[in-house]
């Protein structure tokens, strides 16, 4: 049965009868025996689908579930996912969401009752045709119901991993993206892919229109896959822009979720971002500061981000600022971090703020300084005490005396205002009067206050600060404020909190207001302020957990919790109860989630005896251990009582005695303690001891405690999940046995007891493929093996039990194809044993070659669950294990021979050791024997005693913000515990040791035996303490470096944190995890203000510990050599060393020398004779000097290395010698550093830097040094340009400038060519195609060098300069024309003269901006060139010939780059191009140009404004608006269609006293329109056939209009609503200087308009009027004279030609006269009146309104006191009134009775 008889059956029954679901059965039934059984393919039914959705509607329809059923009928065993996926290829096209759903519909109906997902995966396959694929996209993502079915769960944007990390108010917005369709990865990645495409347009709007939907999940996505396409770039970089706006909700939201996956993208962002526009630098601060990262970027700087540096020090200033750090130590403290990295990027940031600032002193930006005059004597300060290159010296000081120049303006600009404290104040309160008054709202108040926080002038800083002061010092009366102002007080404290708009000396007074707010009576105005203002900072609540318990603490809070359930109530309880206060406590969380859970036993989990399993990359993500159970009360290790009863019963627990023991471990094992026993069974236990598994489980069923059973197995699979991610698995047998021990005793647990393992919590098969892909089955087969062993035991999951044979299939997979070692085959087979099957029986299954196709897409993007919030913040102090020393005899750094020889006594046996040999090996015996024995008490005393130190610290000094105390506690505690397990671990065996060695040693010198044994001992009772004190002296000196190299970022973090910010610090994230027992005392507790001085006394008792070394002294060093000595030993060794040297083969290294090689030896002992001259620093500089001479001279590779080497171990020895080398080899003028091979040696030992070798080689060349071209080509071939960008750019400037002069000769034989009469078409093409192969134009960098160097040809040859030319002449001008015009006939399209006019315009602009006192003489140049170019086109364009097609539009788009607004000296030039007779009726004469044109237009008269309106109306500005005055009238005579259609639009820029200007533009109309006259008696507008019709507006006349008011202009039209709407909108359409935005207010007018003519006809169109002329009345009654009068002209402007536009605005101007108060009627006859004034002509609409209004009795125009308020008055209107109609002029009263009156 074909396809076809299907649809035309189906469609068929459908138009018969849409009653008869069973159509389509009894189409099929009525065919004959073999159409009944055949069978129905899955291409047919692919085809069939595509057909019925691609033409689903209300014309057809399809029931879905009949559809199913009958295909089901025909062919049962179809696969409709491969039909899904065939649809792509059977021509669908959806055509709305209904065709859409019925795909879903059928696969649901064709498969209910399976539990199969749709295959959502079709519509993120590259469908062969794109438009269908987008049009199937959007159709899918309109419909509500599809969603469900459409949730991308392979590759989602963001997953739920850090729902339970983020804080609670995100959680809500979290968790609804996370069902979002657009939260998908392929989705974006597969628009991506349309952007490119014939659908390219269709793909970008359903972009856009998730962007506009969910811009959180679609720019993430962006971000994370980091596609390089240039639309998507600008998108992501457009949308990071608008979240740091805040122009999108969620903000917050949005930078936690992007700091999670690109955190350095993210950065990156924000510096580009930062450096194209700095005004985003507070809004970019904002985010730093609420992600918690502004301390980091700020005061942890790493070499890494000195690329960035211009960004973190604006940051910085803004910082400072707000308080955050002191800008006046961060920057030296910076400088002193860095040191010369960073000089030269600093250099850079004075030189770009300064040449900012004297722009802004010349008046070309208009723009506040950048940086204050103290933040710049800062950074001048910090660096003139820096020690830098001569030309580092010399630029510094150029820079510092432009500085010093601009100093007076800048301090002027920063206290350009008084900053008396009464000034201050009032302005302060004048804020807050326009807040209460309602002038502003709470947002806009708080972006004001942003600016003044921010700003560089000191009376707007402290303005600000008088602002946030305001509120405590009012508190103790806000009880008698009214309502609304004191709620608003409360919106405006909370917004500032949110904001992070507080200092951090401000901030804990602003909360401590709110407490006691908040401890005020329930009903009283200042408990409401509090809770008013907590509402108002939901988003930081979260961020201040001292602040958050405080709350929860009030009784009066707590009783607000039962009685009402505000969002701010709710959220501080559910932040209590989730115990998740702080940021801190998200590394708990974590674990948490990851199964581990916090060390009970004092150790840490998951780490197994001494060497530890150390957290690495989270391999394995198929296991997900489950949470905590709910216990009741808290988990708490138990007391040490308690715990050594359950220790003692577990460790002798047998079978024999279960009962007895189960009994006395479940008298005393309380639900608390269910945490600490699990991780005791399961970590010391289990793991460890796979014999006892049963016994174990056994016991643990006894004690009968379900929830102690789920704590048991939370714990077994956290730390199988540990074991299986840690690196040392790998690599350890032991650490792999112990997971194998987990894996049987998990089996046991479950399997065997016939209890499943959840798939949430352990999917096996998952588990194999990722260890397959990374590589790491040595841990997953045999942990799946020995999981799997127990279902031998199992009832129920025995084979062959689905599940089971399931994973058994991937195993006989990888037995099969994965080539597995020997060991993992075995533990296979053994597994098949156990179960009773033959593991080649096994059917292997086919996933492991598919895993690689199904996760390519997923490698693009990082996976967001190895991410979690916070994880950025390094812990202050090392929390990871503390690693034993390993210590061997010749690592003793203590002189044992030395001490004994000087303090050894012999006193028992002084006859013995009369003689010195005896005395000799008796030290030789004791010296080895204290090596062998106390490295290994050492290593532990010290691991032991800085594990305790570093624990205890931690603890107790998170409150202390003296670093000092810290070192001093840890150091006491340290030294005294180490020296003292020191002596306690080794005195027995040195004791023993030593009796034992004396007594042999004796007795085999012929001493008797007991003898001998009374001298041994009498020399241990001499010695031994001696013994003792050289390991307590070698323990306490390696355990005081440990301790300080352990806690060493504790120590920097609370130094820079004064020194940077001022304020002292505090480790709350330790504080955070501190937790007590209920009845702990009060005393006892660690405060954030430092440990009393009885806790610090604890610290202090270390000292009192007995030391043993103070006996040891000094030991004799060695004899030190002279200077003279030294240096005639060092000139023999360095000759011999050449001797060596010389005859090496070139290409013979260092690195290939034998230790033992003479060369070495020689090396070695001109260090050592050097470490040994008592004038260490005059020694070693002579031997530095020889050194780089012999290294300068050295002809070998190995002599290079060698000397460099020599010369960096000398420079090591002494600091002074270090800085003379260094200064020399980098900043000396020697011809003989010209040597590639010794700079490139040099720079790799870190002798020089490469920045600074860079920066003086490209001043070399740029100074034309000679040899300094050649030697930096070679050093660029050996190093490459990346390392030396400065020198690259220097040399390609170098040879850049021999190719502008090749450019510029090129240019001038084309003149002289050109200008040969001879030269005809031929000559000219010859020479074009010669150039064409000279010069690569079609390479852009090229043809824009090439043109930029003709333009500047051409001006230098208007100027005489050239070779040939005359002053005056445009010789070269009008043959570069040409040359463009032959290039672009040569093929080349309009390329050519693209570059050429881009090339005039970047010419133009400089000599503007460079040369403003002459730039006047070289207009008639520029006018020359693009003049020619469009007389040129014109000459084309009359011919036929296309080249030049599009050379006009080209011509405007360079004009509006030249606006006289940016280039006022081109002002008449430029008006004399855009109305050249050539251009401007090109561009009108087809609607195309429109555009271009009104822009033109549009540009000329708002470059007029400004001087008409300010009154600077001088010759040139009267000359150049009469030139506009002609043009308008030409445009209005020749196209008056073009000008009818702008006509409003140009009128915005028209200047309000510009009436005949404006008239001219508004009576423009169609030339097919015929206006009727408007003096005909009784003329009915309304009865005109012209009336019914809208005038065309083609450009959007609601851009001037705020951001929204379009909508709830349109929303007011339709409810009414809100009430105050008028007043806001007078409110919004103001301008900063409390004037009106005029464009805005003609907008809004027009958009009325245009409103009430759509409305229908009828009651629909009366009620628009009616609405209108209501809003427009409240306008004009609560405007003032400026407002009134503007509103008035907007109506007045649309009184044009006949249209629906101007009926419907003369109606309204009619009726607001007749209905308005006197003032408004008078306003709106201004405005009719002073447009007769003028010349003609008028608008047609105006006249009309203006007849009506003085003839028609009912207005009543005469009898109104305005029209004789003076005789001049009374005289305009006459003459108006006879102007207009004879007849009008006698109804009007005479200038006598006016006078009379």
């Amino acid at each position: 049965m074909s396809t076809a008889d299907i649809i035309s059956n189906y469609a068929k029954q459908q138009r018969q009868t849409t009653a008869q679901p069973d159509g389509l059965n009894n189409a099929a039934d009525s065919g004959d025996d073999k159409r009944q059984q055949s069978v129905l393919g899955v291409d047919d039914v692919a085809k069939a689908i595509a057909v019925i959705a691609s033409n689903y509607g209300e014309e057809f329809k399809c029931d879905a579930n009949s559809f199913a059923a009958t295909i089901n009928n025909y062919n049962s065993g179809i696969s409709w996912e491969e039909v899904i996926y065939k649809l792509p290829y059977s021509n669908l096209h959806v055509k709305d969401e209904s065709g859409a759903m019925f795909i879903i519909k059928v696969f649901l109906a064709a498969t209910a009752g399976q539990n199969r997902p749709f295959p959502y995966s079709l519509m993120y396959e590259i469908w062969p045709d794109a438009p269908a694929q987008v049009s199937f996209l959007r159709n899918m993502l309109r419909s509500q119901a599809a969603a469900p079915y459409l949730l991308d769960k392979h590759m989602p944007t963001v997953t739920t991993d850090p729902l339970d990390l983020l804080y609670k108010v995100y959680q809500p917005e979290f968790t609804r993206i996370l069902a979002s369709p657009w939260n998908s990865l392929s989705l974006i990645l597969v628009l991506s892919h349309l952007l490119d495409s014939k659908a390219s347009d269709e793909a970008r709007a359903l972009l856009e229109a998730g962007i506009a939907q969910e811009p959180l999940l679609v720019t993430l996505a962006l971000a994370r896959l980091k596609i390089q396409h240039p639309r998507l770039q600008a998108l992501l970089q457009h949308n990071v822009a608008r979240f740091l706006k805040r122009e999108f909700s969620h903000y917050g939201l949005f930078f936690e979720l992007f700091r999670i996956c690109e955190r350095k993208m993210m950065l990156a962002f924000f510096c580009n971002i930062h450096r194209k526009d700095s005004s985003f630098s507070r809004y970019i601060l904002d985010v730093l500061v609420d992600l918690g990262m502004a301390n980091e970027l700020l005061l942890v700087p790493k070499r890494d981000d000195i690329m960035m540096l211009d960004f973190i020090v604006e940051m910085a200033v803004f910082a400072s600022r707000r308080g955050i750090l002191v800008f006046d130590t961060w920057f030296p403290g910076l400088l002193t971090e860095l040191g010369s990295d960073m000089l030269h990027a600093s250099l850079e940031i004075l030189h770009s703020k300064l040449q900012l600032e004297a722009a802004r002193q010349r008046g070309e930006d208009k723009g506040i300084a950048a940086y204050s005059s103290a933040e710049l004597t800062v950074m001048f300060k910090a660096l003139g005490v820096v020690s830098m290159s001569p030309n580092n010296t010399a630029n510094l000081k150029a820079l510092y005396a432009q500085f010093v120049e601009l100093t007076a303006e800048l301090e002027r600009t920063e206290n350009e205002r008084s900053i008396e404290e009464g000034q201050i104040e009032k302005e302060a309160e004048s804020l807050f009067l326009r807040l209460y008054r309602g002038e502003l709202s709470v947002e806009q108040m708080a972006d004001t206050l942003e600016e003044l926080r921010d700003s560089l002038r000191v009376f707007m800083r402290k303005t600000y600060a008088h602002v946030i002061q305001y509120p405590l010092e009012e508190f103790s009366f806000f009880d008698n404020y009214p309502e609304k102002e004191l709620t608003i007080t409360g919106q405006l404290v909370g917004t500032l909190i949110q904001r992070h708009m507080l200092s951090p000396a401000s901030e804990p007074a602003i909360l401590e207001m709110l407490v006691k707010a908040l401890q005020s009576p329930t009903s009283s105005k200042s408990f409401n302020f509090g809770m008013t203002a907590l509402q108002a900072c939901l988003y930081r609540i979260e961020q201040l957990p001292v602040f958050c318990t405080t709350l929860y603490q009030i009784p009066v809070f707590q009783q607000h919790q039962q009685q009402n359930s505000t969002s701010a109530v709710k959220l501080v309880q559910s932040i209590i109860n989730s115990a998740m206060p702080t940021r801190s406590a998200q590394t708990s969380a974590e674990q948490a989630r990851l199964g581990a859970t916090p060390d009970l036993m004092g150790n840490r989990l998951g780490v197994f005896g001494a060497g530890g399993i150390a957290e690495t990359q989270q391999v394995f993500q198929s296991i997900v251990p489950p949470p905590l159970p709910e216990l009741g009360e808290a988990s708490a290790a138990p007391v040490e009582e308690t715990r050594d009863k359950i220790q003692f019963a577990m460790n002798n627990l047998a079978r024999n005695n279960l009962s007895e023991k189960m009994a006395e471990v479940d008298k005393v094992l309380q639900p608390k303690h269910f945490e600490w026993f699990s991780q005791d069974i399961v970590v010391n236990r289990a793991s460890q001891e796979p014999n006892y598994h049963a016994l174990y489980l056994q016991f643990v069923e006894a004690l009968e405690r379900p929830l102690l059973i789920k704590c048991i197995l939370r714990e077994t699979l956290s730390s199988i999940y540990r074991l299986l991610n840690a690196e040392s698995t790998v690599n350890s047998s032991r650490d792999r046995s112990y997971l194998k021990n987990l894996g049987a005793w998990l089996g046991g647990m479950t399997l065997a007891r016939d209890q499943p393992i959840l798939r949430e919590n352990v999917s096996f098969k998952d588990l194999l493929c990722e260890g397959y892909s990374c590589n790491r089955l040595i841990v997953a087969i045999p942990f799946v093996c020995k999981v799997l062993e127990q279902a031998a035991r199992s009832t129920v999951f025995h084979p062959p039990n689905p599940w089971l044979m399931s994973i058994m299939g991937v195993l006989a997979e990888l037995y099969a194809t994965a080539n597995l070692k020997l060991n993992l085959t075995f533990e296979i087979e053994v597994l098949c044993k156990a179960l009773d099957l033959d593991v080649k029986a096994i059917t292997p299954t086919a996933i492991l070659g598919r895993a690689p196709a199904r996760n390519a897409i997923d490698a693009l993007a990082t996976d967001l669950s190895k991410a979690t919030v916070g994880a950025d913040k390094a812990p202050l102090i090392n929390t990871e294990a503390v690693q034993m020393p390993v210590i061997t005899g010749a690592d003793i750094t203590v002189d044992i021979m030395g001490v004994l020889t000087q303090h050894a006594s012999f006193h028992a046996a002084e006859s013995v050791f009369s003689q010195p040999t005896m005395k000799k090996i008796f030290y030789m015996l004791t010296e080895r024997m204290i090596r062998e024995i106390i490295p290994i008490h050492v290593a532990r005393s010290i691991y032991v005693a800085v594990s305790c130190t570093r624990d205890t610290i931690q603890k107790d000094f998170c409150g202390e913000p003296n670093e000092e105390h810290v070192h001093r506690a840890a150091q006491v505690m340290a030294r005294g515990l180490a020296g003292a397990l020191a002596v306690s671990l080794c005195r027995d065996q040195l004791k023993s040791q030593l009796y034992q060695t004396m007594r042999v040693f004796l007795i085999r010198h012929s001493l008797a035996e007991q003898t001998a044994n009374s001298v041994a001992v009498g020399l241990v009772a001499d010695n031994l303490d001696l013994a003792c004190a050289i390991a307590e002296k070698e323990a306490i000196e390696r355990a005081s470096q440990q301790i300080d190299a352990v806690l060493n970022e504790a120590y920097v973090a609370r130094k820079r944190t004064r020194e940077r910010t001022g304020q002292p610090f505090y480790d709350l994230g330790q504080y955070g995890r501190l937790m007590y027992p209920a009845e702990f005392p009060e005393v006892l507790k660690v405060r954030l203000n430092g440990l009393q001085a009885g806790h610090l006394r604890i610290y202090e008792d270390f000292t009192q510990i007995p030391h043993f070394f103070s006996q040891i002294g000094n030991v004799n060093e060695e004899e030190e050599l002279g200077v003279a000595q030294s240096l005639e030993q060092f000139v023999q060794i360095m000759g011999e060393l050449e001797r060596i040297i010389a005859p090496a083969g070139i290409d013979v290294t260092l690195s290939q020398l034998p230790a033992q090689h003479e060369a070495c030896l020689y090396a070695r002992d001109i260090l050592v004779r050097a470490a040994r001259v008592a004038q260490m620093d005059d020694a070693v500089l002579d031997m530095a000097q020889a050194l780089v001479s012999s290294l300068y001279r050295a002809e070998t590779r190995l002599g290079v290395d060698l000397y460099v080497l020599l010369l960096a171990r000398v420079c090591e020895m002494s600091a002074r010698v270090a800085r003379e080398v260094t200064s020399w080899l980098a900043y000396a003028d020697d011809a003989r550093k010209y040597n590639v091979a010794a700079t490139l040696a040099l720079i790799n030992e870190g002798l020089i830097s490469a920045e600074d070798e860079d920066e003086l080689l490209a001043r070399q060349i740029d100074a034309g040094r000679a040899g300094a071209a050649e030697f930096a080509s070679r050093l660029l071939r050996r190093a490459g340009r990346d390392a030396f960008s400065r020198t690259a750019q220097s040399l390609a400037r170098a040879t850049q400038g021999g190719q502008q002069a090749g450019y510029r000769q090129m240019l001038l034989s084309w003149t002289r060519v050109y200008e040969h009469p001879a030269a005809g078409d031929t000559e000219l093409e010859t020479l074009v195609q010669q150039l064409q192969q000279q010069v690569a134009l079609k390479d852009t960098g090229v043809a824009a060098a090439f043109f930029r160097a003709g333009v500047e040809a051409a001006v230098a040859g208007f100027e005489g300069a050239l070779p040939g030319t005359e002053r005056g002449g445009f010789q070269v001008a009008d043959a570069l024309v040409r040359l463009v015009v032959c290039l672009a006939r040569s093929g080349e399209g309009l390329q050519p003269a693209r570059m050429f006019v881009s090339s005039v315009a970047l010419v133009a602009v400089h000599m503007h901006a460079t040369r403003p006192e002459t730039f006047g003489a070289y207009q008639r140049v520029i006018f020359r060139l693009l003049v020619g170019l469009l007389n040129e086109a014109h000459t084309a364009h009359r011919s036929g010939d296309s080249a030049l097609e599009g050379t006009e539009a080209l011509l405007a788009e360079t004009l509006l780059l030249l606006a006289p607004t940016h280039v006022p000296g081109l002002a008449f030039v430029w008006l004399q191009l855009a109305a050249h007779r050539y251009l401007l009726p090109q561009l009108v004469s087809s609607r195309a140009g429109w555009e271009q044109a009104a822009s033109l237009l549009e540009t000329q008269l708002r470059f007029i404004q400004p001087f008409v309106e300010r009154g600077l109306v001088g010759e040139g500005v009267k000359l150049l608006y009469r030139g506009t005055v002609c043009v308008v009238l030409v445009v209005l005579h020749d196209y008056p269609e073009f000008l009818a259609a702008h006509a409003l639009r140009l009128s915005d820029a028209v200047p309000v006293g510009c009436v005949q200007l404006r008239n001219l533009l508004l009576s423009a109309y169609p030339r097919a329109m015929r206006l009727p006259e408007p003096l005909t008696p009784n003329l009915k507008i309304d009865l005109l056939p012209e009336i019914s019709q809208t005038p065309e507006i083609p450009y959007d006349h609601t851009a001037p209009l705020p951001q929204g008011l379009r909508e709830e202009l349109d929303k007011f039209m339709g409810t009414q609503k809100p009430e105050d709407f008028a007043a806001s909108v007078l409110d919004r359409i103001r301008t900063e200087d409390a004037g009106y935005d005029v464009a805005a207010v003609n907008a809004f007018v027009l958009h009325a308009l245009v409103r009430m003519a759509q409305a229908d006809e009828g009651s629909a169109q009366e009620e628009a009027q009616r609405v209108v002329l209501d809003l427009l009345r409240e306008f004009l009654d609560k405007a003032d004279a400026e407002g009134r009068y503007l509103v008035a002209n907007a109506v007045a402007n649309q009184l044009r030609f006949p249209s629906a536009h101007t009926y419907l605005a003369s109606r309204l101007v009619l009726a607001l006269f007749a209905k308005s108060t006197e003032p408004v009627r008078e306003c709106i006859s201004r405005v009719l009146v002073e447009r007769i004034l003028v010349n003609r002509p008028f608008p047609w609409g105006l006249l009309v309104t203006l007849i009506e209004l003085l003839r028609n009795p009912y207005y009543a125009f005469w009898t109104h006191d305005f029209t004789r308020a003076s005789p001049q008055i009374a005289d305009i209107l006459a003459a108006v009134a006879k102007s207009v109609h004879p007849t009008e002029a006698a109804a009007a009263p005479p200038p006598a009775a006016t006078q009379a009156q």
